[in-house]
């Protein structure tokens, strides 16, 4: 994959006019950077044009709790919101449903939208593009496409003791043994690596936690793998430090980039 850092840019139709997209290449990651006081503007306009073109688009925001809002909430997700002992974790959801409503939530429809939940518990907006939402710390993203199936993980493994201990768990035999293959300084990061395409593909599939990721080959010797079980998924790694997060997207493979947007809050 070809990653290209961009300015702030208004939109994707002035890169693609400018050639600034090659649209031969195979799936392409672009970067923009948000400004934080026209945050929704810029992202919901950058969201609708890469959805235009068949691309996915996820919004990556840190330290950006000021953006929640509850006056988009339903009375339900208000109520939800106010049971959650960790002002943290009540942050991050109140931002992520904001983030829903802002980015997928149709412009002519009326706000704030019920949720409805699939067969998996995964939930959805009727008649608008798939979204999947995380978040870890001051992390929040949503990764939204026109196309099933989409998951998403941010991690900052915030908690993590010894990594070692998990590798049974959660390896496959080929993927513990890249790891502990791997130059020491790089073992780590490989683990993270491993842990957030697996959230991100049992969020893409709605199956959540499984019992069963040790039969899971998230191909940790490739950068960009396409896998054919336990759903045929592109797997990417979004750019940003990795020393405070990581952050694994997991998409339909026919679709032929990704607009990244970073967004750093005033906190």
């Amino acid at each position: 994959m070809e990653r290209k850092e961009w300015p702030r840019m208004n939109d994707l139709a002035s890169m693609r006019d400018s050639g600034a997209i090659d649209m031969r290449a195979g799936c392409r990651l672009i970067v923009i950077h948000a400004t934080p006081a026209v945050l929704w503007q810029q992202a919901r306009d950058a969201c609708d044009d890469a959805l235009a073109q068949g691309h996915a688009f996820v919004a990556i925001l840190r330290g950006a709790e000021v953006f929640a809002d509850e006056h988009v909430l339903t009375d339900e997700d208000r109520q939800r919101a106010a049971r959650f002992r960790q002002t943290g974790d009540r942050h991050n959801f109140v931002l992520g449903r904001t983030m829903v409503h802002r980015l997928v939530c149709p412009r002519d429809v009326s706000m704030p939208r019920a949720f409805s939940i699939g067969p998996h518990g995964k939930p959805f907006l009727a008649d608008a593009p798939a979204y999947n939402l995380s978040h870890s710390g001051h992390w929040v993203a949503c990764a939204v496409s026109q196309h099933e199936p989409i998951g998403i993980d941010v991690e900052t493994f915030a908690h993590l003791k010894d990594y070692r201990d998990l590798l049974t768990t959660i390896t496959h035999p080929t993927e513990r043994r890249h790891i502990e293959q791997a130059p020491l300084d790089s073992r780590l990061a490989l683990f993270k690596r491993c842990w957030t395409r697996k959230e991100a593909i049992l969020k893409a599939t709605g199956k959540g936690l499984s019992d069963d990721l040790q039969t899971i080959d998230v191909c940790l010797d490739q950068s960009e793998p396409v896998l054919h079980h336990p759903a045929s998924l592109r797997l990417i790694h979004l750019p940003v430090d990795q020393e405070q997060a990581t952050i694994a997207l997991a998409l339909n493979p026919s679709v032929s980039a990704v607009v990244a947007m970073l967004v750093a809050g005033p906190s």
